[in-house]
């Protein structure tokens, strides 16, 4: 299974308007009035803006993004227009919100299930997903994301669940040839956070994952499947973190089930390493060295 690129709030909206065939007419009986038609062509508006912006930009509009889509989702409250700002204050939470987001995303996609309009309505059963195994209800995220990749594919709902799975296990050899003149031979535990190319974007996504570990009771390295050695060695002294630098086409990667590029793997204390998480959130990460 290959990883797929890392999917921004702006971008995964994009995506499900254009393919899903989810957006059909909603039902004659809602309301339609201009306050919240203007909120929607607003929103719209500057979805489009957003998806214009660079990487490291785009990152922090989006960040911002939150408080906006609560305005816009009161306004549109009991019209046809709800269904899209409450899917996107779900996704927004699921992104960018702390430990307790997953509880608000299943509060959110219920409200989302009970509206009269079917649009966002598949896309939420992947929030679902993804919020249920942050809970670590596993068991239960598998049964929905077995019904949910016979009807979208593309989702890969199953390749979530899959890759939670692996926590509890045994962790693989490390990939990549390392450019940064680190060791795994410590007896700490290591963040493995997996990227494709080393850029501005990546280093942006990174740095919440950096303060989380900063005490240095967590090592943190860097995995890129993207570009070429000589890139890799450059982050890793401008960014002062151990990288590893996988070739394309090397298959060591697929071990680690990786469902989506970016993600991190949190591997317990050496020598015979344990996978303890997957994508934990950096509060967590910075609790484990005392922090709050």
């Amino acid at each position: 299974m290959m990883p797929r690129p890392l999917l921004h709030l702006v971008a995964l909206l994009l995506v499900l308007i254009a393919g899903c065939g989810e957006q059909r007419a909603p039902a004659p009986s809602m309301a339609d009035t201009p306050d919240a038609a203007e909120v929607a062509r607003n929103l719209d508006d500057d979805l489009a803006s957003l998806a214009q912006l660079g990487g490291a930009e785009r990152i922090k509009a989006e960040a911002a993004f939150g408080p906006r889509l609560r305005r816009d989702l009161e306004a549109c409250q009991g019209t046809r227009y709800e269904n899209k700002p409450l899917y996107m204050l779900a996704q927004w939470n699921l992104v960018h919100g702390g430990p307790e987001a997953p509880a608000e995303v299943m509060r959110l996609v219920e409200r989302l299930d009970k509206l009269p309009a079917p649009a966002f309505r598949t896309a939420g059963r992947q929030l679902r997903v993804q919020a249920l195994l942050r809970l670590g209800r596993i068991a239960e995220a598998r049964n929905l994301a077995q019904q949910l990749q016979a009807d979208v594919p593309m989702f890969n709902a199953l390749g979530r669940v899959e890759f939670y799975e692996t926590i509890g296990q045994a962790a693989p050899v490390i990939p990549g040839t390392p450019v940064g003149g680190g060791t795994t031979a410590d007896e700490r535990m290591i963040l493995i956070a997996f990227i494709g190319l080393p850029d501005a974007l990546a280093e942006n996504w990174l740095q919440p994952l950096k303060k989380g570990c900063a005490d240095g009771k967590v090592k943190l390295i860097v995995v890129t499947t993207g570009g070429d050695l000589l890139a890799a060695a450059t982050v890793s002294s401008a960014w002062n973190i151990d990288v590893r630098w996988v070739r394309q086409g090397d298959q060591s990667i697929d071990a680690w089930k990786l469902a989506v590029i970016p993600s991190s793997i949190l591997l317990g204390p050496g020598p015979q390493r344990v996978i303890l998480a997957v994508d934990p959130h950096p509060v967590e990460l910075a609790r484990l060295g005392g922090g709050r």
